[in-house]
């Protein structure tokens, strides 16, 4: 067995989703049989950086790195916080964040016991209480969207169980600190996003029997987003990322290793052929393959995870929600294919 000894790295923007993330971690460490480290990278204004760092450091100071940089970034952020880890095993955990008494125990267990060189956990979406119409809205959009895989596998992956998986996400993840460091770190041009799965990627380019598990018993909850708009703004800077993705390792690989469903094609062909029956049938087929996966989701998560009472409103509002995803996704996608052909 490994040391027991883990990193933990949270990268942030944002000083109240910090603090809750914060709080959570320090219980799950203070629980955790073995050493541990808190390593805390955030962007902020210099008025802000004392008051973040005098409420951090009351507690476990010994324990605890707050790094505060002036040029922020997903990729930039992570690897400064991997340069200043000592233990051999990263645990990376995104702000904003809930997590289960037995968290750390168990996302970091896979690998103490040499069954994986990566463990992604689970990422469950924190449902409100129902005030009023407008967090029940908030609720069905949060289902909505994990349902669907978003973020991080979302109830989707949730339902599948624990099992080995091909690529991973950095909102819940352990992984061994050499294997970061063996493909030279995250990618810092990647702006927009995505640089999650190209380190997974560029780690089974380089490894390819490395292991990376998906563990149902490291339970994370994330605040969803709330409105249809924030949607929309996320699934066209995701849409962008897959763009510079494809630029970096070419259409075919990215189509084996991160399938995407680009939808402005199939429309286009859709409305161009013979409407009447073209459209028709790839509405059906679209709403279809949405209302299988929900199903498929709801009968197999339990009622804490996943309250049955909203599946009634979910059996309409799940397929809008992936039609504004996937439309999104793509305006993203071609948008930056565009800007990449002009700079040129």
């Amino acid at each position: 067995m490994r040391e027991k000894a883990v990193s933990i790295i949270t990268i942030s923007n944002s000083k109240k989703d910090l603090e809750k993330t914060f709080d959570y971690v320090v219980e799950n460490c203070e629980k955790f049989q073995g050493k541990w480290e808190y390593i805390i990278v955030s962007a902020e204004k210099a008025s802000e950086e004392e008051k973040t760092q005098e409420v951090h450091l009351k507690k476990e100071k010994d324990n605890i790195k707050h790094i505060v940089v002036r040029r922020g970034g997903f990729s930039i952020q992570r690897n400064i916080g991997v340069e200043n880890a000592k233990y051999d095993i990263i645990v990376f955990i995104d702000d904003g964040m809930r997590l289960e008494e037995s968290w750390l125990e168990n996302i970091s267990k896979p690998i103490l016991d040499r069954k994986a060189d990566a463990v992604m956990g689970a990422v469950l979406p924190e449902l409100k209480p129902e005030k009023d119409f407008q967090k029940f809205f908030e609720n069905l959009l949060a289902l909505s969207q994990s349902v669907l895989g978003f973020p991080a596998g979302g109830l989707k992956y949730f339902a599948l169980g624990s099992r080995f998986i091909d690529s991973f996400s950095t909102a819940n993840l352990a992984i061994k600190k050499e294997l970061i460091q063996k493909v030279g770190g995250f990618d810092e041009n990647l702006i927009f996003g995505a640089e999650d799965s190209d380190l997974s990627l560029r780690i089974k380019m380089l490894k390819p029997q490395a292991k990376f598990l998906y563990s149902k018993d490291a339970i994370s909850y994330a605040e969803p987003r709330k409105s249809v708009e924030d949607i929309k703004k996320w699934f066209f800077r995701r849409g962008r990322s897959l763009a510079t993705l494809k630029k970096k390792y070419g259409e075919s690989f990215i189509k084996t290793l991160l399938p995407r469903e680009i939808i402005i094609p199939k429309l286009v062909m859709s409305f161009s052929i013979f409407p009447p029956l073209t459209f028709s049938l790839f509405s059906i087929s679209y709403l279809v393959r949405s209302e299988k996966l929900l199903f498929d989701v709801a009968k197999k998560i339990p009622e804490k995870f996943f309250p049955k009472r909203y599946l009634p409103f979910l059996v309409f509002f799940t397929p809008y929600v992936k039609f504004i995803m996937d439309t999104y996704y793509s305006f993203g996608y071609y948008y930056q294919l565009l800007t990449q052909r002009i700079r040129k």
